[in-house]
């Protein structure tokens, strides 16, 4: 009989990582996965597959009653094994599952910057509970403070990086989608194009600054095409319109993944000057897309990807503009790392591959 894992989330949703490896580990793992979400759950490829339960939890400072408690335990003590996501509902999870004698890994999926103390305190005093600690980057471990470091044995310690559907990035790649048409991009224009929520961490502001630079220093028309939304968004459009380049930067709003990955097949260059992360998904996934990225010189980037992309110094806006129109004017150069970032993921992360690596984890855990 296969073995039965909860993945417990604060919320799911089409672009939710979770939602992206429950499903591959159903689809290619003799599993089954469903997710608990505790605020929100929003359908996404896949849950026909992967069976989903949202608490709806209430939306106070706690995000618990007894009546959500009660349903989480319930729910939870069917299982053979709890993944814990996400700081706050993992925090619950871990605690509810040590009390059941239900075997608990945490996923870490970045680093403490986006964290804040209340959080990690709760994730972290509870981490000691868990039988394995599961980062997705050693950027995201090296993170940890030292009270959560000494908390944690390193033995219980296992690095597995996020995976790339690079079958649903090929599939909608043959789509006719025109990024050029819809947007109404000169075809002689260079795309720069990044795809992430508009907050003050994936630093949009940096980018919209250099593109402007860019094409204040080169004939060569650069125009941004931004997929995703956020609390930011009304500052980086009131930007664009002070740097004089709103007819430039383009934003698509919340889109599904096909349409992430039609994106990604139709722009000249990938960028994200993210000033923290655990580890990107969305980067992994433009360099699958065979997209030649810039990212910001940050571990989580610079640490996997040190061959296959260029890089900037954080928060720099005049050397994000040199990388740009490095790239912008040299096509053979743009290949290059195209080419090298897209065998790099067909190497080492593809889902398959992640999956599995998942898989042999749960058995182990299991199996003792």
């Amino acid at each position: 009989m296969a073995s039965r894992i909860c993945y417990v989330v604060n919320s799911v949703s089409e672009t939710s990582v979770p939602a992206t490896l429950a499903t591959a580990l159903v689809d290619h793992e003799d599993l089954t996965i469903d997710i608990l979400a505790w605020f929100d759950a929003e359908p996404f490829d896949g849950d026909d597959r992967v069976g989903v339960t949202c608490l709806n939890a209430p939306d106070t400072a706690t995000g618990i009653n007894r009546q959500t408690y009660r349903k989480a335990r319930d729910h939870l003590r069917e299982y053979d094994l709890i993944q814990a996501h996400h700081p706050h509902s993992g925090t619950f999870a871990k605690l509810i599952g040590y009390r059941l004698g239900i075997p608990l890994v945490s996923r870490e999926g970045n680093t403490r910057d986006g964290f804040t103390r209340k959080g990690r305190i709760a994730n972290g005093l509870t981490n000691g509970l868990a039988d394995r600690i599961v980062p997705n980057s050693r950027a995201v471990y090296e993170s940890f403070t030292r009270w959560e470091q000494f908390l944690v044995d390193d033995d219980h310690v296992k690095i597995i990086p996020n995976g790339v559907d690079l079958d649903r990035i090929n599939k909608a790649r043959q789509s006719d989608y025109d990024l050029r048409a819809t947007f109404d991009i000169p075809t002689n224009a260079t795309v720069v194009g990044t795809t992430s929520v508009i907050t003050e961490q994936k630093a949009l502001d940096v980018l919209v600054k250099a593109v402007a630079n860019a094409n204040g220093r080169t004939d060569q028309r650069l125009d941004l095409v931004i997929a995703g939304d956020g609390p930011q968004r009304s500052k980086i459009e009131t930007l664009a319109r002070r740097l004089d380049i709103q007819q430039q930067v383009h934003f698509a709003g919340m889109v599904d993944r096909e349409t992430v990955y039609r994106i990604l097949g139709e722009i000249d260059i990938y960028a994200m000057p993210s000033r923290w992360e655990g580890f990107s998904n969305a980067a992994v996934e433009a360099l699958g897309a065979g997209n030649p990225c810039v990212f910001s010189d940050i571990d989580p980037f610079l640490l996997p990807y040190r061959n296959v992309a260029l890089f900037h110094r954080l928060n720099d806006v005049e050397d994000l503009t040199n990388q740009l129109i490095a790239l912008a004017s040299d096509k053979k150069m743009r290949d290059m790392y195209a080419r090298n970032g897209r065998k790099l993921v067909e190497q080492r992360y593809t889902i398959e591959m992640i999956a599995k690596q998942y898989a042999e984890l749960y058995s182990e855990i299991i199996s003792r």
